[in-house]
């Protein structure tokens, strides 16, 4: 299946917290509550809002994630890889960041947003970067009972299905150049 990967340069504040593209390690999942949008553009101006209960009071008005995924399966890339946005807490510098629409701790994602995720992980992979949720990170969070993305987001099933991806591409790599197995 092939998705839409949208570049949304909107959703860039343009503050420089660049980084080398060689200091990336980690993928950091994430959920997204859909009252702050639908779309990549629409999250970004939520993040805008600074006021005290406000997405953006967290973030100080940045957008905090790399790649938006939408229900239908469409993926916006909101900032560039080797930008800096403010997800993790102390994991931001060596991560980017992935957040899929909905809440799942209360329910599923949507079939669309499960393969789309599972294809931009095993391109991120294939690069060497390693998965995790949110919470799955030691100090990523000031809340210790937040859970993200949820457990209606199966992460340990994605991960095997990104690894089981990635061994086939490299079967498939070989026997395209005649060896034998």
């Amino acid at each position: 299946m092939t998705y839409v990967l949208n570049k949304i340069t909107e959703c860039d504040d343009g503050k420089p917290r660049m980084r080398e593209i060689s200091k990336i390690e980690k993928v950091v999942v994430h959920k997204v509550g859909d009252s702050l949008g639908e779309t990549g553009p629409e999250i970004s101006r939520s993040f805008k809002d600074t006021s005290k209960y406000a997405a953006g009071s967290y973030t100080g008005g940045q957008m905090p994630y790399t790649f938006i995924i939408r229900k239908d399966g469409t993926i916006d890339q909101c900032l560039p890889m080797t930008d800096t946005g403010p997800h993790a807490k102390k994991w931001n510098s060596s991560s980017v960041s992935v957040a899929c629409i909905g809440d799942f701790t209360k329910h599923a994602p949507t079939n669309e947003q499960e393969c789309a995720l599972i294809d931009l992980l095993t391109a991120l992979a294939g690069y060497g970067l390693t998965i995790h949720g949110h919470t799955e990170l030691p100090g990523s969070s000031s809340d210790p009972k937040k859970q993200c993305p949820g457990p209606h987001l199966d992460l340990n099933a994605m991960r095997n299905e990104v690894k089981y991806k990635l061994e086939t591409k490299r079967l498939e790599a070989l026997l395209d150049v005649g060896i034998k197995i």
